[in-house]
């Protein structure tokens, strides 16, 4: 061979190497470049979750009052489960079956704050103590991403730890997140306004927002740090929990949206309405969407999670990105009186209820090219599930041991199955609450049936939700045998889980009754 082309074999393999020693690097870093057409080696994560956002404050799922179009829209580009579940009626015990894919009974994390609830001699039973925190030994969802390579970043509201534990013990960077913005033990913001405090309730008073002006809204806000930590993190793959605090009390809109839904509500008659509700035992539950403040904070949700697609469409991030879609409870409609902020209905009752109004929620799952578009899906789904579904859909191995009660929604998600063999799902609620007059309850859901038990009574209530979605027909006497089973089932997954139970109170008065004051 003559020097020429020794010379140019020679340039040839240096540019060989040069290419090879480039595709390593990105490689490591788990990227290609941003101008390349090749698919990420990971797709990005964005977990939105809505604080005490109803199953039936959406448009997809029939609100005529309240308007979501970024998040309807969200459905018609995944898929929606239309029969998603909390794994609890109020929110810490979600959150936390969320990041741990377990059922919070089985840790003891069954109500909000590390409280076990009112007791006393007006409640025939006492509550289980309980913990305000996942266990410190449970591989979380951001640990196992965070290992895999992730940057991981929480924004908005924590609510995972005791409120009477002052230290940040069990705070999101203690859980595997890289970035903690605004999340504390707090279960509320004290106002939705910058600062984001109030001096009556300084223990809901929002941290790491001080860079704010009079007249930010906490829910822009939060969204300005999110699109800040994806603009800053798009050359690798990112977690980020984007936990709102909206749509949760106080209700305090966008006071630019008040106009608008005024004129509407006028529009739909929805004035005359107004203080109409539904008795539901020895509470109320509001009968319709017709609150104009909350509807501008469901408005203003809306277009916030508008803001971090548009964000991902911008960077070119859409097509390597996770989204997910849910709430932690079902909507704030039931109280001593008519004017709870929503309604559930169809649902029966709502937040702080194993009736579904208490523990349906609505749960969308996008990431294009993977996950089928524009289906809804009927399959009983619940929280539990997503920390395995986020790990197949990011080609990640399972973590079956951790996430013992999730199962992975990705067949579903991709058509090469039609449902999950599951036979069934629980939910065990042993607490009283301010909002809830049947007191402490669980449930079982197995295919279209589901049976509730009442803990005071004993008494079991059996609906078919495919034809009774409002659960007002009881067939537990006229289906003994399928009533007696499910009962079974539900009393074994209580032993089997570790679920806690209550105990009577001996120094329970039938004359102080709580639900008679």
């Amino acid at each position: 061979m003559n020097n020429r082309l020794k010379g140019l074999s020679a340039s040839i393999l240096a540019i060989i190497a040069l290419i090879a020693s480039a595709a390593s690097a990105q490689a490591s870093s788990g990227r290609v470049p941003a101008n390349s057409s090749n698919e990420l080696d990971r797709p990005n994560v964005i977990l939105m979750l809505i604080d005490d956002l109803g199953w039936a404050d959406l448009g997809l799922t029939g609100s005529t009052f309240y308007e979501t179009p970024n998040v309807d829209a969200l459905a018609k580009e995944g898929v929606f489960f239309s029969n998603a579940y909390a794994a609890n009626p109020v929110c810490s015990p979600t959150r936390a079956s969320i990041l741990t894919g377990k059922y919070p009974s089985r840790f003891g994390l069954t109500n909000h704050s590390g409280y076990s609830g009112a007791q006393g001699p007006g409640h025939q039973l006492k509550p289980p103590q309980i913990v305000g925190n996942m266990p410190p030994e449970d591989v979380t969802l951001a640990e196992a991403l965070k290992v895999a390579g992730y940057k991981t970043a929480h924004v908005g509201k924590w609510h995972l730890q005791a409120h009477h534990d002052t230290s940040r013990t069990h705070y999101p960077e203690a859980r595997g997140f890289d970035v903690n913005i605004a999340g504390g033990c707090n279960g509320q913001p004290a106002s939705y306004y910058f600062p984001y405090t109030h001096e009556k309730y300084p223990q809901n008073n929002i941290q790491g927002l001080d860079d704010g002006q009079v007249g930010d809204y906490l829910t822009d806000a939060l969204t300005d740090k999110a699109i800040a930590f994806i603009e800053s993190n798009q050359s690798q793959p990112f977690f980020l929990n984007m936990w709102y605090y909206t749509v949760h009390t106080p209700i305090q809109p966008r006071k630019d949206k008040l106009v608008k839904y005024r004129k509407k509500a006028a529009a739909m008659g929805l004035n005359a309405t107004m203080r109409k509700a539904l008795p539901e035992h020895q509470s109320f539950s509001h009968a319709h969407q017709d609150n104009v403040a909350y509807a501008c904070m469901v408005e203003s949700m809306d277009e916030n999670v508008g803001r971090i697609i548009d964000t991902l469409k911008r960077l070119g991030l859409e097509n390597d990105t996770i989204i997910i879609f849910c709430s932690d409870n079902g909507g704030l409609s039931t109280g001593s009186g008519p004017m709870s902020p929503t309604s559930s209905g169809p649902l029966r009752a709502g937040k702080a209820w194993i009736y579904e109004g208490g523990i349906r929620v609505p749960l969308i799952v996008k990431l294009p090219g993977k996950v089928k578009a524009g289906l809804t899906l009927a399959e009983p789904v619940i929280t539990t599930d997503l920390y395995p579904t986020i790990l197949e859909l990011a080609d990640l191995p399972l973590r079956p041991e951790q996430h013992v009660d999730g199962v992975s929604l990705e067949p579903l998600l991709t058509g090469t199955r039609g449902d999950l063999e599951r036979e069934a799902i629980y939910f065990h609620y042993p607490h009283y609450h301010h909002i809830n007059t049947m007191g402490p309850a669980g449930a079982v859901r197995m295919g279209d049936y589901k049976l509730v038990e009442v803990f005071e009574s004993g008494k079991v209530e059996l609906y078919n939700l495919r034809e009774d979605l409002g659960e007002q027909n009881d067939l537990a006497a006229s289906m003994p045998e399928l009533t007696t089973k499910l009962t079974k089932m539900l009393h074994d997954w209580r032993e089997h889980s570790g679920a806690v139970m209550m105990t009577e109170n001996p120094d329970y008065k039938v004359e102080n009754d709580w639900r008679t004051r």
